[in-house]
């Protein structure tokens, strides 16, 4: 099973990146996390934002994800420190 952390994204990144303000916490987690974190959503790939389309995916993850609440289900923390994870908006 999946840790799952709960918070505000505070700050999108590009098109498959952004960072999160993390609020909560399951009790029944495997790690401890950081009041902020970068994420990656898993199973998306955007364009850098130096390349065509790049800029659009941005703007796009932003009208979507920015301020909103979003529930993470963390699959792995990569060796960057970003943490790769199914989000899902609540």
């Amino acid at each position: 099973m999946p840790d799952i952390i709960y918070g505000i994204v505070d700050s999108i990144i590009n098109g498959d990146i952004f960072i999160i303000n993390v609020t909560e916490s399951s009790p029944m987690n495997h790690f401890r996390y950081n009041r902020f974190e970068q994420i990656k959503i898993a199973k998306i790939e955007s364009s850098e934002l130096d390349l065509i389309g790049g800029e659009r995916d941005k703007n796009k993850l932003e009208s979507v994800l920015l301020g909103r609440g979003v529930r993470c289900a963390v699959q792995l923390r990569e060796t960057s420190g970003k943490l790769v994870a199914d989000v899902e908006v609540i």
